[in-house]
């Protein structure tokens, strides 16, 4: 007999029993959207007994017909409290009342909100409070409530049916513009334009909203793609929206499909951007755009005025609508990358490169027209073969696959390689080569595009031939005597090397006199004898004009010199050159290596300056370099750098000495003298760079400066009642290539208001020697001027009576060289006593310079000298002394 166990000891599984179902209880299972339009999606069929209406009739997500049984504000209301409720705890209670066709229900619901397909869903129970019929002996204030209930439950339920038809005009408006938007044809050229600008005109009418538009998104940016303005009924562009300040809006947009905000100043997922940009607006149905799951635009809805709540046809349309523009987004793109590949696919059958692509193990998959044009070798020839098997390409096999080159440890290589045709025909190819990967990052071929560079490379070999070879003599030019240079150094820059530079004197003037023809026949000739001089190791270049430039390998400075002089013997022997006999010279600079430079630059740079002190000492001689030269060319170098500056810094000083009149003892005039006061190095004399300037060009402008300083000056002493005290000034024979010279000197002196019969212009012997018509006419303008002109240092160069006779001269200046030895050397007596007769002979005036004795001042007065200067009357004077020094003189003539 089997026990019965205690029922104390039973657990509690056996105990407890299975609750009953919910419906059982009066309980409706639903499950709906998160949103106001109270949308199901889910209602217990057992809705039917309580409801008088089918569970599916109910569950409809066009028209909401679950909300149309609520009280409009209610469901507004009620959601609000919902959302309240939600966020402070897990779930939900509300109650609220239902218009059914029987009667009005009282309804406790109960719930708990989850998220599915990102959608924001709502599930619980309705529990039916109040669903008793009416008791038949109900009073009248009852009847009377019934009685109004019912009369509201009519005025709902036309409400409604107004709803249903607008609904249904709505859809049929949704339906002709989805279709309309099917069959549309759009320009290839500016499809999305023309789609946005026929969705949102057409939106516009459908919605009856103020505005619809759409956007681009660009990361946080949106960029306006068209707007349509229903009261202008106009399309615009508005102006770009940075989205990244809206982090709620762009959240919302990414996270659900659309943004149905009926009073957009509210919601918080519009309130920011509505009150920064749009406060008009009280309505926003925003839909996002998206192409393969990513957001890419939004459609824009914006109702002004009152709020207005979206209907769920009308946001799953404007979703719709959305989906519309992205399915034009992806036909664009789809017609534009199939519009590049058929583009790129002509482009490489009809390029003038060869395109070829290899795979991975070195076969042939494709070779384009260009590459068989240039092989010689056809498609068919060579597709599916390895390129070690084909003559044209065994040099780009060898690259690919066998040695280390960069495409080993890069992605990508361009170079030149040589190879030969089918007919064996030699040619030269530039190639660019790269590797192409698959999806999982292996690689799957080669893609080499290449052009035949073949007669580039025979255009650059003629070219580098032209570069290095002058085009005269056939010799090598400077850039290749360079370039042969610096690879001497190169290989050895110890061992003795000398570099000779040959300049041909006076060419210039064989130029002139004999045509330039000749001359080029001449450098011809010199070319032609220079190397037939030289032994085989030695490298011959023509570096200038009439500058030829030996390179002496493994020679020393003694045999470079020896070399030296047996050029210019070469090159003094006559030659006939168009029938003439031409007789040349030629000064030489040398320079040996490694004593007089270790490396091209200075070596050159030191056989320059020899070359330069050869032609000043008289040219036609050999001068070797030494440090002295260098030294000088430094200084020269340190000259020219500050005088420029000297000018503008007030750094140059005008000095005057007084000449005095040698029968009455008076002060005649003055003679400026140039001084240099430079702010390192103290007074720097006139002859350490007066020729510096006059190379450079700056004696131009210094001598302007000094006209005027020294008209100035003479100014101020007439002023101060020192008289009209004459003032003579030095003028540079470069001086006269300006053009402005005249022009400038009497500008000069109307602006300091100097009579020009004060103003002497010295005038130096060289400059007369060497005067061109325009230096005749320039001095016949002077004279014009009413100036004084005077020959300066007269008997120390090619003095020649003539020069009396041709130029305007009123003065004659005898150096003081003729004065310093008066009275122990005679013949300077003999000639100084003789050149003041003859100028008085001639009525000119005579100044003698460097008095310093009064045995001289007797000698010259007693042969009636004019007038004298020099140390025994003053030493020059600073400007700034000048009137204070002179008043110890007694005054010449007033004027």
């Amino acid at each position: 007999m089997k026990s019965q166990p205690d029922a104390a000891s039973r657990v509690a599984a056996e105990v407890v029993t299975p609750l009953p179902v919910p419906s059982r209880l009066g309980m409706l299972r639903f499950e709906r959207l998160n949103e106001a339009t109270w949308a199901m999606l889910y209602l217990d069929p057992a809705c039917e007994r309580h409801f008088g209406l089918l569970a599916a009739d109910l569950c409809a997500l066009v028209d909401a017909p679950y909300a149309s049984l609520m009280e409009p504000e209610a469901r507004y209301r009620l959601h609000d409290e919902i959302q309240l409720q939600l966020a402070q705890r897990g779930y939900y209670r509300v109650r609220y009342s239902l218009h059914t066709p029987g009667m009005l229900l009282r309804l406790l619901e109960t719930g708990e909100a989850y998220k599915q397909h990102n959608r924001q869903l709502l599930r619980g129970y309705l529990s039916v409070l109040d669903d008793q019929p009416d008791d038949p002996g109900e009073s009248a204030s009852d009847l009377e409530s019934r009685n109004n209930r019912l009369q509201l439950a009519l005025q709902l339920n036309q409400r409604a049916q107004q709803e249903q038809l607008q609904h249904l005009e709505r859809v049929r408006g949704q339906q002709d513009l989805i279709l309309r938007l099917a069959r549309q044809r759009y320009s290839a050229e500016n499809s999305l334009l023309e789609a946005a600008q026929l969705i949102t005109q057409s939106a516009c009418e459908i919605y009856k909203v103020d505005s619809a538009s759409i956007w681009h998104l660009d990361d946080q940016r949106l960029e306006p793609i068209t707007a349509w303005y229903r009261d202008a009924q106009e399309h615009r562009q508005p102006e770009a929206i940075d989205a990244s300040r809206f982090p709620d809006y762009l959240e919302a947009l990414h996270a659900s499909r659309a943004i149905d905000a009926h009073n957009a100043g509210h919601d918080p997922r519009t309130r920011a951007l509505t009150q920064s940009l749009r406060p008009e607006n009280k309505a926003m149905l925003d839909a996002s755009i998206r192409v393969d799951g990513q957001v890419v635009g939004v459609l824009c809805l914006e109702q002004s005025g009152q709020p207005r709540a979206w209907q769920s046809d009308e946001i799953a349309f404007a979703g719709e609508l959305a989906d519309q523009f992205a399915q034009v987004i992806t036909n664009h793109n789809r017609r534009a990358a199939a519009s590049a590949l058929h583009l790129f696919q002509r482009a490489v059958e009809q390029s003038a490169s060869a395109f070829l692509l290899v795979n991975r193990d070195g076969r042939v998959e494709y070779v384009n027209p260009s590459f068989t044009a240039i092989t010689q070798y056809s498609t068919d020839e060579v597709q599916g073969r390895q390129l070690g098997e084909l003559p044209a390409l065994e040099n780009l096999s060898e690259l690919l696959f066998d040695s280390p080159s960069s495409l080993a440890m890069g992605n990508s290589w361009q170079g030149e390689f040589k190879s030969r045709r089918k007919n064996l025909e030699p040619y030269w190819g530039q190639l660019s080569i790269s590797k192409v990967y698959g999806d999982n990052r292996e690689l799957t071929h080669y893609i080499g595009i290449y052009e035949d560079v073949t007669q580039t490379k025979l255009a650059q070999q003629r070219i580098e031939r032209l570069a290095y070879t002058d085009n005269l003599t056939n010799l090598g030019n400077r850039p290749a005597f360079i370039r042969s240079l610096d690879e001497r150094f190169g290989r050895d820059g110890e061992s003795a090397m000398c570099l000779l530079l040959v300049d041909i004197d006076n060419f210039k003037r064989i130029n002139d006199s004999l045509g330039h023809q000749t001359g080029d026949k001449l450098l011809v000739s010199l070319a032609r004898r220079l190397r037939n001089s030289l032994h085989s190791g030695g490298i011959l270049a023509r570096f200038a004009s009439n500058e030829f430039a030996v390179l002496l390998d493994d020679t020393s400075l003694e045999d470079g010199q020896g070399v030296a002089q047996q050029l210019l013997s070469t090159l003094d022997k006559p030659m006939f050159v168009d029938n003439q006999l031409i007789n040349v010279t030629a000064s030489v600079g040398l320079a040996c290596a490694p004593l007089h430079g270790v490396n091209p630059a200075s070596l050159m740079k030191n056989a320059g300056l020899a070359l330069h002190k050869a032609k000043a000492n008289g040219k036609h001689q050999v001068q070797v370099f030494t440090e002295v030269l260098n030294a000088e060319a430094s200084y020269k170098l340190f000259v020219e750098n500050n005088l420029r500056r000297a000018l503008t810094q007030n750094e140059l000083e005008v000095f005057y000495q007084p000449k005095i009149c040698l029968r009455s003892g008076r002060l005649l005039g003055l003679e400026a003298l140039l001084r240099w006061n430079h702010p390192e190095r103290g007074m720097i004399r006139p002859d350490q760079f007066i020729s510096v300037a006059e190379e450079t060009g700056l004696i131009i402008p210094i001598g302007k400066w000094v006209v005027r300083q020294a008209c100035r000056m003479s100014k101020q002493l007439r002023e101060a009642g020192l008289g009209n005290l004459h003032v003579a000034i030095n003028l540079s024979p470069k001086q006269f290539s300006d053009p402005d010279l005249v022009a400038s000197i009497s500008s000069i002196l109307k602006e300091e208001a100097l009579p020009p019969h004060l103003l002497e212009l010295e005038l130096t012997e060289g400059l007369l020697l060497e005067a061109s018509e325009d230096t005749h006419r320039q001095l016949d303008e002077l004279k014009a001027l009413g100036l004084t002109l005077a020959m300066d240092d007269f008997g120390t160069g090619y003095s020649s009576l003539s020069y009396l006779k041709k130029f305007p001269i009123d003065i004659l200046k005898i150096d003081r060289s003729f004065i310093n030895e008066i009275p122990d050397n005679q013949d300077d007596m003999e000639i100084t006593s003789a050149v003041v007769a003859m100028a008085h002979n001639l009525k000119l005036k005579v100044v003698a310079e460097g008095i310093e004795t009064p045995e001289q001042l007797a000698f010259l007065r007693r042969h009636r000298c004019d007038v004298g200067q020099g140390y025994l009357f003053d030493r020059p004077i600073p400007g700034r002394e000048l009137a204070e020094r002179l008043k110890r003189y007694p005054r010449g003539p007033l004027a």
